[in-house]
């Protein structure tokens, strides 16, 4: 049994085996396994820095929700003191109401106890009446004090703002900086305020910002604390740790508590003697592991030992979150596994081949059996037997030997056998063609159903889609685009394009066509008539290659077309561009005015002066006198061009626009025919607007005008206003934003624009009039721009014109009083001006030429600055200066900064800005006094009659 050579080779073959396979699995899964072993570690120390990263953004978090409470809580604190200070405020008056005390002691009363009241970190509170003078603080240097000019670091006027609000809305917030007491710098500061109108008064109280920001610091720190001390407990592997630094790197948290706090930039690498602290930042930014060279505990200053960390960057703190381990632990597992997976393999290969062993021996044995009853068999013993019973392959082997007569008999009964396994196996393959067929006609349901969904689909589609073939036949279509050509979908599948769309479209197509057969995707826009108008679509044509006519050498066998309806977004487009060139029309028109305004007060002011001088002069005033027309026309179309470039100066205020038209119809019956009917708004309805009023009335007029001259066979004349509320875009010369808005219609009868004239209707200087500058629509388009509103033009030649326009809506509001009439100019040749001192401050010395010589025919004396800050100095060192004249736009000082400082300086002194343009009148006092230019004797006497009114007259000189 021991020489078998069946044996050797059995047994030899499967120690072969189990050698090969060992070391296969060991060579390609051993290495793989460490270093999966490797990365899983290594990702583990990310992911415990991941969960770091959100423990500190659920910090930033806490911290801003904790600051917002905060600020909370001081709104609270504030509005509870300032209503007991309304409440102490309203017992001291009921005192004075019962007339217990008199009102002089209770206002008295009222200032000592809001002084008295004092609260918490510096609280206090503060009481001032509508002109910025504080009645009641607990500083004397503030206390009766006009606090008027204090400003933010925004140049913002503090408490003129906050009595504004307080006014329109009763109470409000107002955060501005303001000293500390005892201190010489200004802090951040919250205030609450509330307007008492019965009283005259706004009462507030305020705190510091830094207190919030101080508490939230608190919070901070603790936790950053407990995050401290989570995070020198945390351990990665067995030495990995966590830390934490800034953007300057200086270390916030670390194990190590001895070096928080210090900076660790010069720390290099020893790999790349590169700062280790840039490199981790670096690593940051990539989003990779950093990997270097450190020392260890154990071993001080050897750099020799290679480290792997992983960085956050925290843009809430700014800090840098990393993690730190050495990377021989994270391999230390990797390696166990490996060793351990090596001396199963060698156990399993041991342990196998024992078992192949005794398998072998048990296989053999039986087999040299059954080899020695062949043996007997072939000598011709048919009688004999193995004697071998087993119930595997060579037990059945051995029965076979042991009954040869039985196994024919065997033979034929497994041939039946397998006839009727055969047969079953025929009706079984029957079945499952049956079932095949069922399955194919569902699957063939199903499909005509998916196609059905499809044709819904491209139906519901808010788009033109059509195929073709090589040969231009539509292959299908949706409904939209059967539409689009004006037949149904059953008309056009099937047929040739030209036959749909015709010969001449399809002439049109042709070259687009032709692109798209060469296989290259082509996009184009196409117009047609439509309903009387034009329809303009965007369409593009996409190569179809393969299918039941394309090649297998990619030649295009169809085309897939797309086609979008894009007239709107075209008529959007055009009307920006249209408005865009208006604008820029309007900014050259600007710039001319502007300087012809100088040249007009040069001109018109000479022009006066000499017919004042040389009135004696027979002949001479028939020359002067239409060459001071003509200045005053020039004036006027400058004002208009003005207008139009959206620079005239406009002083809007809330205006009630249906008394306003009817009363403006009672005036423009007057000068219409009887021919014309003029509709304007009922009694009783009321619509407010924000505008300048005279600037409105004077488009509104115009519109008339025009309406009148486009009727001169008479007609209709309507003027509509309705409150128009716009949701969304809505297309007038430009598209509307949506907002509460006043729309005014002047719709007339009469022979309106032709096509040509409607679309320059408000260019400067086109008119269709015989006479006439062409800027009244101009000044109305300008007009309405600069008030931030629309314009519109709808008109047909003999149909008639409708002007619209949008305006800003306003709330009503009460009727101001109304003013004292001002006194009248004094008769007196000088003005009653003898002998007063004037300051002229103008940087064109021809305008100031005019302005000087009209200042001393009033009787003034004048001195004459070139710019603002020659001015300034001038008001600071002369006394007895009475009047200054400025120009607004000059070098250094601007007018109207050089107005508030000569105000501040010289209370009593009386200012009028000159100026040809628009103004930016919120940074104006509200009793400005604006001179336009060009303007002539009468304007100016005019002005300084109204500056007396904004300041005390000085005694004269």
């Amino acid at each position: 049994m021991v020489r078998s050579r069946l044996f050797l080779r059995l047994f030899s073959a499967i120690l072969l085996t189990l050698g090969l396979f060992s070391t296969a699995v060991y060579v390609f899964s051993v290495p793989l396994i460490e270093e999966k072993a490797y990365e899983i570690e290594r990702d583990a120390s990310r992911t415990i820095l991941d969960n770091v990263f959100e423990l500190v953004s659920r910090i930033r978090a806490g911290l801003e929700e904790q600051r917002a409470i905060t600020v909370e809580s001081y709104k609270t604190r504030l509005r509870d003191m300032v209503t007991a200070a309304v409440g102490f405020i309203d017992h001291v008056h009921a005192r004075a109401d019962r007339g217990e005390i008199t009102r002089e002691e209770a206002r008295r009363l009222v200032a000592e106890g809001l002084q008295a009241l004092r609260y918490g970190n510096e609280g206090y509170i503060w009481a001032t009446d509508y002109d910025s003078v504080i009645v009641s603080h607990p500083s004397p240097d503030y206390l009766g004090r006009n606090a008027s000019m204090l400003q933010d670091n925004m140049g913002r006027n503090i408490l003129p703002t906050i009595i504004a609000t307080a006014r329109r809305s009763g109470e409000g917030f107002h955060t501005y900086p303001w000293w500390r007491p005892n201190g010489d710098e200004r802090a951040p500061k919250l205030s609450y305020f509330r307007d008492l109108p019965e009283r005259g008064i706004v009462v507030g109280t305020g705190a510091y910002l830094e207190d919030v920001d101080a508490e939230v610091e608190r919070r901070k720190a603790e936790a950053i604390e407990d995050l401290r001390q989570a995070l020198r407990k945390l351990r990665i592997a067995r030495t990995g740790y966590l830390y934490i630094f800034d953007s300057a790197n200086r270390m916030i948290i670390h194990p190590n508590a001895n070096i928080e706090g210090s900076p660790f930039g010069d720390l290099p690498n020893a790999a790349t003697g590169n700062g280790i602290a840039e490199e981790l930042k670096a690593a940051s930014a990539r989003g990779e592991p950093l990997t270097y060279l450190w020392d260890k505990p154990d071993d001080p200053g050897n750099y020799a030992y290679e480290k792997i960390s992983w960085v956050r960057h925290f843009d809430g703190f700014d800090w840098y979150i990393a993690s730190s381990v050495y990377v021989e632990e994270l391999r230390r597992s990797s390696v166990v596994l490996g060793n351990r997976i090596l001396a199963i393999a060698v156990t399993l290969m041991l342990a196998g081949g024992l078992l192949g062993y005794v398998a072998v021996r048990r296989l053999v044995r039986p087999l040299h059996r059954l080899a020695e009853t062949a043996a007997q068999v072939r000598a011709g013993d048919l009688d004999a037997a193995s004697g071998i019973r087993r119930d595997d392959e060579i037990g059945l082997l051995a029965t076979a030997f042991d009954g040869m007569v039985g196994r024919v008999r065997d033979d034929i009964a497994t041939l039946d056998s397998r006839v009727r396994d055969r047969t079953a196996a025929l009706e079984d393959a029957n079945a499952r063609l049956r079932d095949a067929m069922a399955s194919q006609d569902a699957a063939r349901r199903a499909l005509a159903e998916a196609e059905e969904r499809q044709r819904v689909i491209l139906d519901a589609i808010p788009a033109c889609i059509a195929g073709l073939d090589r040969d231009e036949r539509l292959i299908f279509a949706n409904r939209r685009w059967a539409e689009l050509v004006g037949r149904s979908k059953e008309e056009v599948i099937g047929r040739e394009l030209v036959a749909v769309v015709g010969r001449r479209a399809r002439e049109a197509l042709a070259p687009h066509l032709d692109r798209c057969r060469a296989g290259e995707p082509v996009t184009f826009e196409y117009s047609l008539p439509r309903g009387g108008g034009t329809l303009i679509t965007k369409t593009t044509l996409i190569p179809h290659r393969g299918g039941e006519n394309g090649g297998e050498d990619g030649s295009v066998s169809g085309l897939f077309v797309l086609t979008l309806d894009v007239t709107d977004e075209k008529q959007t487009e055009r009307q920006l561009i249209e408005a865009q060139r208006l604008k820029a029309v309007g900014q050259l028109s600007g710039g001319l005015a502007h300087d012809f305004n100088n040249l007009l007060s040069i001109i018109i002011g000479n022009l006066s002066a000499a017919r004042d001088r040389y009135a004696g002069v027979a002949g001479l005033d028939a020359y002067l006198e239409p060459a001071q027309r003509a200045g005053r026309r020039g004036a006027d179309i400058t004002a208009r061009l003005l207008a139009f470039s959206r620079q005239q100066p406009l002083k809007p205020h809330p205006i009630e626009l249906c008394g306003l038209l009817r009363d403006m119809a009672v005036l423009l019956r007057r000068s219409f025919p009887s021919s014309i009917a003029i509709g304007v708004p009922e009694e009783g309805r009321e619509c407010w607007t924000i505008a300048d009023q005279t600037q409105l009335e004077n488009a509104l007029v115009n519109l008339a005008l025009n309406a009148r001259d486009a009727m001169p066979g008479g007609g209709r004349l309507d003027i509509a206003v309705d409150i128009r509320r716009v949701s969304e875009p809505l297309a007038f010369d430009e598209p509307v934003r949506p907002d509460d808005y006043l729309e005014i219609r002047v719709t007339d009868g009469g022979t309106g624009f032709t096509a040509e004239a409607l679309a320059r209707a408000v260019e400067p200087f086109f008119t269709t009039k015989a006479l006439g500058s062409g800027l009244g629509l101009s000044m109305v388009y300008g007009f309405v721009k600069q008030s931030r509103g629309y314009f519109q033009i709808d008109s047909a030649p003999g149909a008639g014109t409708r002007v619209t326009l949008l305006l800003p809506r306003a709330e009503p509001v009460a009727p101001l009083p109304v003013p004292a009439a001002a006194a009248p100019p004094s008769d007196r040749p000088d003005g009653g001006w003898h002998g007063q001192l004037a300051l002229v401050a103008e940087d064109n010395d021809d305008v100031r030429q005019v302005m000087r010589q009209q200042l001393v025919e009033l009787g003034f004396s004048v001195v004459e600055a070139s710019d603002g800050d020659e001015a300034a100095e001038l008001v600071g060192q002369i006394d007895g200066l009475s009047l200054l004249v400025s120009d607004i736009v000059m070098p250094g000082l601007s007018g109207i900064e050089l107005a508030r400082r000569t105000r501040a300086l010289r209370p009593a002194m009386r200012v009028i800005l000159v100026s040809g343009f628009s103004v930016e009148y919120g940074e104006l006092a509200p009793d400005a006094v604006i001179l336009r230019k060009p303007w002539d004797k009468r304007d100016l006497v005019a002005a300084i009659g109204r500056s007396a009114e904004s300041a005390p007259a000085p005694a004269p000189a």
